[in-house]
């Protein structure tokens, strides 16, 4: 009897250990189960933390099917070949007076009538040719009325005869200086170029000035599609072109002599 005994404890202890070692087991499994979905989980997070920080595509497809390499930027901020390429273009519009506009036919010329400039009384200051008149657009509001009298006195009527050009020559165009935020000077050396009607070069006037530029949201083309010009034309496609840079120009100033040497 006491031999039974003896062999039903040995069986029940054996029994009571292989009890505890599924349990010790079963523990691990689902220890290991938990830190798997963690770290997946962890993992998970990374790489969604990855993605909403990486910088948008570079490439960006216009409605025409062609494709632009784009930057992402601050909205306040320009890179320095973008604002020298602005300054450039756009004084290169307004102080380049050839006499003559695109037509309708391609390769084909008219004479420009120009754009009649009136002063703050209204009466006739003068004429400015039609691409100057249209790359004014790229100036700051108040600045561009005042800019375009100046401009109108500046313009000879000899121009709209086609018996003189000018032309903008740009010499050198200087790092834009930072101002504030949105803000810069860039100053600009070069000539304008006065050229008579049998190719004869009559004057060369520098012009040299600190042009101040502005960040500027890019044109709301539903609004100026409303806008009619003087001529009864609508302007939406000539601001949105002159102001696709998101730029503006809010003051030209000649630079002093003594500050040339």
């Amino acid at each position: 009897m006491s031999l039974l005994l003896g062999k039903f404890k040995e069986r029940g202890a054996s029994e009571s250990l292989a009890l505890k070692d599924a349990y010790s087991k079963l523990i691990l499994i689902c220890l290991g189960g938990v830190v798997g979905g963690l770290l997946l989980q962890l993992l998970l997070f990374i790489g969604l933390n990855r993605v909403a920080n990486q910088p948008p595509p570079v490439l960006v497809q216009l409605k025409d099917g062609s494709s632009i390499k784009v930057e992402a930027i601050d909205s306040l901020s320009r890179t320095d070949q973008s604002i020298q390429s602005f300054v450039n273009d756009t004084l290169a519009l307004m102080f380049t007076w050839s006499g003559v506009v695109l037509g309708d036919a391609a390769g084909q010329y008219t004479a420009d009538q120009g754009v009649v400039i009136l002063d703050e009384k209204g009466q006739r200051k003068g004429r400015v040719t039609t691409a100057a008149w249209e790359a004014t657009y790229a100036l700051e509001l108040q600045f561009r009325q005042e800019f375009l009298r100046q401009l109108a006195a500046l313009v000879p009527e000899t121009v709209f005869v086609r018996k003189t050009n000018v032309a903008f020559v740009p010499l050198k165009i200087l790092s834009p200086e930072p101002i504030s935020p949105g803000k810069w000077k860039v100053r600009i050396y070069s000539n304008l170029l006065f050229v008579t009607a049998d190719n004869q070069t009559a004057e060369i006037v520098p012009y040299n000035v600190d042009v101040y530029v502005q960040a500027v949201p890019p044109s709301n083309l539903a609004l100026t599609s409303q806008v009619i010009d003087v001529r009864s034309k609508p302007i939406a496609a000539i601001v949105g072109k002159v102001r696709q840079a998101a730029m503006e120009i809010e003051a030209i100033v000649p630079i002093k002599q003594e500050d040339l040497k």
